[in-house]
């Protein structure tokens, strides 16, 4: 049972960070001089998921898709981000911070969802850089004999002056999965940047193009960038959160947007024996 957090500053002249041993969640990431970038939490409740910053969704995004359908798969977006991670203290200094996980930290019920053989072996490195970027590397390699089939994504909550002044642009032309109706229908994106209003938008990119997340309100240009993907998802409740999210305050929604480097659904990870995967989301900031 989980009785304490433990949260470790990783800080130098060119940027700090705030990061929880409990999921190995990044909870806040401030470039030297300007404004915060990772939308930080006001509450954390032991022992449940952290709202905002950085959730690391392992092994299986959302409830889980196989088959071409959801699979049904608890806690929703897995275990890792509701797991305490170790820290190498080796590999961890004023510029980075590096976490690890394995299946010997799962449970067999959970391990068993996973559908990958008798005893799925798995380990997971997650190296998070900080400076005048923030770079997070997930790296995940199949210890077993079988197949190993996952599903990830860097969860990050980008922190902006106000969401109804900002524009995503990078996704223009693109195909999605809209997540907010049944049946995740597939639609366009037309030939103009993502902005956002107050409707709740979920929605699954398939691209992985770099994006300018413009926010003029702190006339900043947020770059985000991925590599080891096909996806990418956005998500803001809009004014729903204001009665359906317990552990948001009214019009905090306005604070943040979702823009997650994701492999899911038929994009998911399969990993030989020996065989093992990187993700990456690098994010930095330039003046409009």
């Amino acid at each position: 049972m989980i009785t304490t957090f433990t949260i470790r500053n990783v800080a130098n002249e060119d940027g700090a960070a705030q990061i929880s041993d409990f999921g190995a969640h990044v909870l806040s990431w401030t470039p030297a001089g300007g404004h915060p970038a990772v939308w930080q939490p006001k509450a954390v409740y032991l022992g449940k998921p952290i709202r905002g910053g950085v959730p690391v969704v392992l092994p299986w995004f959302a409830l889980g898709f196989e088959h071409g359908e959801i699979a049904g798969k608890k806690p929703k977006h897995g275990f890792a981000r509701t797991t305490v991670w170790h820290v190498d203290e080796d590999a961890t200094d004023d510029r980075r911070i590096r976490y690890t996980l394995s299946d010997a930290d799962a449970t067999p019920e959970l391990l068993a969802q996973l559908h990958s053989g008798a005893s799925p072996r798995f380990h997971a490195v997650y190296d998070i850089e900080v400076g005048k970027e923030l770079t997070m590397t997930l790296t995940v390699t199949n210890d077993g004999t079988e197949p190993l089939r996952y599903e990830t994504a860097l969860h990050t909550h980008f922190h902006v002056g106000d969401l109804t002044q900002v524009s995503l642009h990078g996704l223009e032309g693109s195909d999605y999965l809209d997540a907010t109706v049944a049946g995740y229908p597939p639609r366009v994106q037309p030939d103009e940047p993502v902005t956002f209003d107050g409707t709740t938008v979920d929605r699954i990119y398939y691209s992985t193009d770099t994006l300018r997340l413009d926010d003029p309100a702190w006339d900043r240009v947020i770059v985000i960038e991925a590599h080891g993907t096909k996806q990418t998802v956005t998500w803001n409740p809009g004014t729903a959160a204001d009665t359906e999210i317990g552990d948001m305050q009214p019009g905090e929604w306005r604070d943040f947007v979702a823009i997650e480097a994701a492999a899911c659904r038929e994009y998911a990870i399969e990993l030989a024996p020996g065989e093992s995967h990187a993700l990456t989301q690098r994010i930095s900031v330039e003046n409009r």
